[in-house]
């Protein structure tokens, strides 16, 4: 008999999303596909106790309605076979190909480009989620490759620090609070060659504090980059770039009044879907 897993979607909207990301992190839950504004998760088949309570306390909160809230039991056809077979290269301005290692083989045109080999797991940061696309195509425009050092707030699978790597960052420094992330984008820096200039801490932004660099970029949720705009620059000189994502197109005022307060000039501001990415550089 095949195997099964539950299905889970929620609905949401721009203004709950971040509190509604937060409550599937406390829960441990961390495999989160978001496609046409709906949150699609997959979980164990011995995991209906956890629905029961994860739809509760979204509920409760008033994040969702009621309807807002599906899941379904699902017979498992191999999921990871089936999901691969979804996964195509993201191109990022004619200049960077990111692949999985099973479409390696189909890759075209590949002279001159910056090739990022990662394996998505479901998991943020992979390529594939428009915030990280934002990120890498400011990244891709405005890394001039003669910085010496970059800081990844919030790695997650090292996409960042590996890209500014390999567009000419001399060394960079990479944190997340999660260890399974701090592990995962371990193991693709060395995939693609870079863990000898790349530093994985386990920890939060404090990990680094009196030190300096050229380059901060950050593909995060608005809430942690407004409680750690401080702390970010402090972390940078006048020139220095900041790369930013992970925020929704009607949070970009309060960003943008943050990066003010803290002495920034917004240099460029890109959109896809309800998100935006920024460029900003420390004055």
């Amino acid at each position: 008999m095949a195997d099964k897993y539950y299905e889970i979607k929620i609905a949401f909207n721009e203004s709950g999303y971040d509190d509604i990301m937060n409550v599937l992190y406390m829960e441990g839950i961390e495999n989160i596909l978001e496609e046409e504004g709906q949150l699609i998760l997959n979980l164990p088949p011995d995991s209906k106790d956890q629905i029961t309570m994860l739809r509760k306390s979204l509920e409760i909160t008033g994040l969702i309605g009621k309807k807002d809230f599906s899941f379904r039991l699902m017979e498992d056809k191999n999921w990871n076979e089936e999901w691969e077979k979804t996964i195509e290269p993201v191109f990022i301005d004619e200049r960077i190909i990111i692949y999985p290692s099973w479409k390696e083989h189909e890759l075209k045109d590949t002279e001159g480009k910056i090739l990022i080999q990662i394996d998505p797991k479901m998991s943020f940061g992979t390529g594939h989620n428009e915030t990280t696309q934002l990120v890498l195509e400011l990244m891709s425009k405005y890394v001039e490759g003669n910085e010496e050092k970059l800081f990844d707030f919030g790695c997650g699978t090292g996409i960042l620090s590996i890209a500014g790597i390999k567009l000419g960052a001399g060394k960079a420094v990479a944190v997340d609070i999660d260890e399974d992330s701090v592990l995962n984008a371990k193991e693709y820096a060395e995939i693609n060659k870079v863990h000898d200039k790349i530093k994985f801490i386990k920890g939060s932004i404090g990990e680094v504090k009196g030190e300096s660099f050229d380059i901060v970029c950050a593909n995060i949720i608005r809430s942690v980059i407004t409680d750690n705009i401080e702390a970010v620059s402090d972390l940078m000189d006048s020139g220095s770039k900041l790369f930013l994502s992970g925020i929704l197109i009607n949070e970009d005022q309060e960003i943008l009044e943050y990066l003010t307060q803290y002495d920034f000039e917004v240099a460029d501001i890109q959109m896809s879907s309800e998100w935006i990415g920024i460029y900003a550089l420390k004055i």
